[in-house]
């Protein structure tokens, strides 16, 4: 009777054990096949355009580097060629939207003269970002606004970007001391 009660809770324990391990088994990796994530560093080429016409302007494209924490904060860096101000890091806040690939974001640095260094305002850009179906690549369509001193809005512009993820790339390997 001893015996049989104990092959009863190890037979349960065992079947627990394998349908337990199996489903969070299925789930990784059903997760993995589906589930893309923004979190990472992407590398973002910043095309401006023409807010109501919406043609762009190639020639003031800006390179810049994003990248997007877990927990919904983002970090940024930008340059242009025709920079006439110094900007301190971006900072920001992103969010998962309704649909698969559909996000939002919003960042903002603080702009200083580039000769004298004094605060001249600040600067906020946001909008949607579409996560590519393989989850390496997304475009944006942005806008950003330019406030002085006092917290007035003194300009507009809108952008696109295109980012890629980066990666670690295959067969890089990294040793103590490198």
């Amino acid at each position: 009777m001893k015996n049989r009660f104990m092959q009863i809770i190890v037979g349960t324990f065992l079947g627990l054990l394998i349908l337990f391990g199996g489903t969070q088994f299925v789930s990784a990796q059903d997760g993995e096949g589906q589930e893309h994530s923004l979190e990472g560093v992407w590398r973002v080429t910043l095309t401006p355009r023409n807010c109501v016409t919406g043609v762009p302007i190639p020639t003031a494209a800006a390179e810049a580097l994003l990248t997007f924490h877990k927990g919904g904060t983002l970090s940024a860096w930008f340059q242009n060629s025709t920079i006439t101000v110094t900007r301190s890091p971006s900072h920001g806040l992103w969010q998962r939207e309704q649909g698969w690939g559909d996000y939002s974001f919003k960042f903002v640095h603080l702009r200083y003269n580039l000769a004298t260094g004094a605060f001249i305002g600040r600067q906020e850009s946001g909008g949607t970002l579409q996560l590519s179906a393989r989850g390496d690549e997304f475009t944006t369509d942005s806008q950003t606004q330019l406030f002085d001193v006092n917290g007035n809005l003194t300009s507009t512009s809108c952008a696109n970007s295109v980012g890629t993820r980066f990666t670690m790339g295959l067969g890089t390997r990294f040793t103590r001391g490198q």
